[in-house]
């Protein structure tokens, strides 16, 4: 590819859409001469992280639309942002940090991280397909939510939804413990349970939970808490699912929920 002709309107199809890799080339061009990566940079080796702003399906789009990226990268700037924004049709927001750091979170001992939204819109849906034929929709900022692609997210209700369909468990009341954006707590509703208990120790994670409750048009039937699941004070209930963050240590919270539950699903 000749840099000096990548513009916004280059390889661009007649239905307005440009391929992925051609994308990302222009935004590494303009990471080159910014000076974020070398002159010989790839794309294997040094692209900032593209996140969709929709997620449906296992399959990535090979063609992108305009304003549908959001950029993550740890040594992007303001400025760097403003050119991304600008010259590259297709990214939405652009985001600095590191996809290996944890966003919200992680346990009550640890502080709130977030990345810094530097440009642009940082808003993601994730269309959830699942098998009780109902899809679950999940908003989130991606610069205050763990980065978790709607696939990802259906692996976990396909885990869940076959637990419930081989054990014998009670539609009763059910816990999410670390609900996050709240799929699983929601899935678990529209499942059939009575109750569904709701918690996570993330303040943004409670906010966020509220939107995607009225999203997916769920009513009632739940209570919400934003505290440590180890200091929670509930009742017994039929079900406890815990979604703990990777490589967290959930032993206390694994103790606590199998004193409040027979059945204790590890997702």
């Amino acid at each position: 590819i000749d840099l000096d002709e990548l513009t916004g309107d280059y390889k661009k199809c007649i239905c307005g859409k440009r391929p992925l890799d051609i994308v990302m080339s222009h935004i590494l061009k303009i990471m080159i001469e910014e000076n974020i990566v070398p002159e010989n940079a790839s794309l294997r080796r040094n692209s900032p992280v593209p996140l969709s702003e929709f997620y449906y399906s296992s399959f990535n789009p090979q063609f992108i639309n305009e304003n549908t990226l959001i950029l993550l990268h740890p040594d992007f700037t303001k400025e760097v942002a403003s050119r991304l924004i600008e010259e590259v049709p297709e990214v939405k927001g652009v985001l600095k940090g590191s996809p290996a750091e944890t966003v919200g979170q992680l346990n009550k001992n640890s502080e709130i991280n977030h990345f810094e939204l530097l440009a642009g819109c940082d808003m993601q849906t994730n269309v959830m397909r699942t098998l009780i034929n109902d899809k679950i929709i999940i908003n989130k900022n991606q610069s205050k939510h763990h980065i978790e692609v709607a696939t990802t997210t259906e692996g976990k209700l396909i885990k869940l939804h076959n637990y419930l369909e081989n054990n014998d468990i009670k539609k009763g009341i059910a816990i999410d413990a670390m609900c996050g954006s709240g799929a699983i707590g929601i899935y678990l509703l529209k499942y059939g349970f009575e109750k569904v208990i709701f918690n996570d120790i993330y303040p943004q994670a409670i906010e966020n939970l509220k939107e995607n409750l009225e999203v997916n048009k769920i009513t009632g039937n739940y209570e919400i808490y934003n505290e440590a699941f180890e200091d929670l004070n509930t009742q017994k209930v039929d079900l406890c699912v815990i979604d703990a963050f990777p490589n967290d240590d959930a032993s206390e919270i694994i103790k606590k929920a199998e004193k409040i539950s027979d059945n204790v699903l590890i997702i």
